[in-house]
């Protein structure tokens, strides 16, 4: 079973290489004319000294001696360059194949939906789109020359050794056997899958530490207290450990049968030229060549080792851009001009995560030019129904209408472009402000830009900033942002947006109670005439809403106006109660001044 989906790893890579056939051809083709010239000065040294020992021969021929030591020489340059020649070739194929992997695996994940995120951690995917794909490109760039000469290079001197004496041909040979044998044992079914499991794991935990080191700091613990990355670390240590003490005592043999060629020649060639068997010359060419030729053997075995791992980690390559996207509609509705107003239906829909019932036959409306508020107890979906919008995930049941046109048969670029979405995590890209903002409508001039980070409330802090609109921030920048000014950011990329549909999920979280109060009335402006979701737990910000859906475990159960909402009692008042306590509630002192 393994040993089929190593195959399949490796006819995958194969196909891959084979997009860049003209250069890898030039690389294959150049480095076995370097293998050809690496032979030719054994073989011209060869001659020469036939010339100078060999009675008859050439030894008064100084002319000839030179030419021969000349060509040498030149053959010797030559393959230096080609080999120089077989790498740029086979580098440039490298570099353009990863290139164009990682785009396609970076293209085909933005279509995932985002359980596939919640499944696959953030460590598995990084091991994979770098660590996995930088494998090929040894693959690629080093391994395709040196099998070429691991090929030829053995074949051909065997061959001519052969011609030479068939004797100390064999001779020469006896090695072999033994060293296949070692290499074969040292590399035999050594936990491919294991290692990258591991592996996998132990970039999640570290993942997972970075990101967590503000707590880390706060309860004053270290990382052996982190439970997950100490435990993934041991493991990775002790499989790594467990795989060097099992492959290593086979490795070493291998290595000492590849580099002892001479422990077999020079004995054999001493007896047999003492008994006048072979002449002196033939002793020093099988003592240059007969054992020169295991070492294009010994690159070849480190690329079978590699090769496991290799072929394992394109089959989580296959396995990632194999993942099934989120449904596009075969015909996609192409709306002839985008609606200025947008009603939204949700007509019986049902979702789950894996075997987790979340939302159960949910269904409401939207109407055009309406603000709806989506309120309920944590837990209840309210951020599912927004992901849902956003087609973040397929609905296992049931319908999603954007103006009476199901999001399934529309675009997913048409979809996109009617809604404006502010999530509860802001997101801020390693780049300007001003690039930042223009996101949400990439054609936008300079004063669109202002307009929209004025009606965000931006342009206090912006200009604040050491270059205004030009300074770069974001995690790699060095102007870091608070989480109120990321926020409005992120508003004011929606507000350039210019959407339809807007849907605000805790927008005004990270914001103090004065942005707040300026962000609500930037907005009351921008959004009329435009149809509002907004999820909040501050159930101040939305009492005057249009319409309140009232959510709890996934359902929907109540929906109304405040007034009426709070006339019926339920799960509002009750929420309405809970949260004007908590407003009211006071630090009281212990007595201390």
């Amino acid at each position: 079973m393994g040993h089929s989906k190593t195959n399949q790893g490796l006819f995958a890579l194969v196909t891959l290489s084979g997009t860049k056939k003209r250069l890898l051809a030039g690389a294959a083709v150049s480095a076995t004319i370097a293998a050809f010239c690496a032979l030719a000065p054994h073989i011209l040294v060869y001659r020469i000294m036939v010339s100078l020992t060999v009675p008859g021969g050439d030894a008064g021929d100084t002319r000839t001696i030179e030419t021969l030591a000349l060509a040498a020489a030149g053959f010797t340059l030559l393959r230096y360059l080609l080999m120089f020649i077989a790498a740029i070739f086979s580098h440039m194929a490298a570099f353009q194949i990863l290139y164009g992997l990682r785009k396609a695996l970076a293209r085909h994940l933005g279509t995932l939906p985002m359980g596939y995120f919640s499944a696959n951690r953030a460590g598995k995917l990084k091991k994979i789109l770098y660590e996995d794909v930088a494998r090929i490109e040894t693959f690629i760039a080093h391994h395709i020359p040196d099998i070429v000469a691991g090929i030829l290079v053995p074949l051909t001197v065997v061959g001519f050794l052969f011609f030479v004496n068939v004797p100390m041909a064999v001779v020469a040979l006896l090695p072999l056997p033994l060293a296949f044998f070692t290499q074969q044992k040292a590399f035999k079914n050594k936990g491919r899958e294991q290692y990258h499991d591991a592996l996998e794991t132990m970039n999640a935990a570290i993942i997972e530490y970075v990101r967590g080191m503000p707590v880390v700091k706060i309860f004053n613990q270290s990382a052996q207290s982190f439970a997950w990355l100490t435990s993934a670390v041991t493991s990775y240590r002790k499989f790594i450990r467990r795989l060097a003490l099992d492959a290593g005592p086979s490795w070493a043999a291998f290595i000492t049968i590849t580099a002892s060629g001479l422990a077999f020649i020079l004995p054999f060639g001493i007896w047999f030229y003492m008994a006048g068997w072979i002449t002196l010359p033939v002793l020093f060419l099988f003592l240059m060549l007969g054992s020169s030729y295991m070492a294009p053997l010994f690159r070849l075995a480190a690329i079978g080792g590699q090769m496991g791992q290799i072929s394992e980690g394109m089959k989580r390559i296959r396995g990632v851009l194999s993942a099934q996207s989120l449904k596009r509609p075969a015909r996609p509705v192409y709306p002839v001009s985008p609606s200025k107003q947008a009603c939204l239906r949700f007509n019986h829909v049902c979702f789950a995560f894996g075997e987790k019932p979340v939302i159960h036959d949910l269904s409401f409306t939207l109407k055009p030019g309406t603000v709806t508020a989506l309120v309920g107890p944590s837990g209840a979906g309210k951020s599912t129904v927004a992901g849902l919008i956003m087609r973040y995930w397929q609905p296992l049941a049931g319908t999603i209408e954007l103006n009476h046109i199901p999001t399934d048969n529309l675009a997913m670029e048409t979809l996109m472009d009617q809604i404006g979405f502010v999530g509860q995590d802001p997101f801020i890209f390693n780049d300007t402000v001003y690039e930042n903002i223009r996101m949400g409508h990439p054609e936008a001039g300079a004063e669109q830009v202002k307009a929209a980070a004025k009606a965000a409330q931006c342009l206090e802090f912006i200009y604040r900033l050491p270059q205004g609109f030009d300074t770069p921030v974001g995690d790699g920048g060095k102007i870091h942002l608070s989480g109120g000014e990321k926020q409005r950011i992120t508003l004011a990329r929606i507000i350039l947006k210019d959407a339809p549909l807007i849907v605000l999920d805790e927008a005004t979280a990270f914001a103090d109670a004065r942005n707040e109060a300026l962000i609500q009335q930037a907005f009351s402006r921008i959004i009329e005439q435009k149809t509002v979701l907004v999820i909040a737990h501050r159930l101040s910000s939305v009492k005057d809403a249009d319409n309140i859906l009232v959510m709890d475990q996934g359902r929907l159960v109540q929906q109304g106006r405040h007034p009426e909402l709070m006339a019926q009692g339920g799960i509002y008042r009750n929420m309405w109660q809970a949260y004007n306590s908590a407003r009211n509630w006071t630090l009281k002192g212990g007595g201390h001044a």
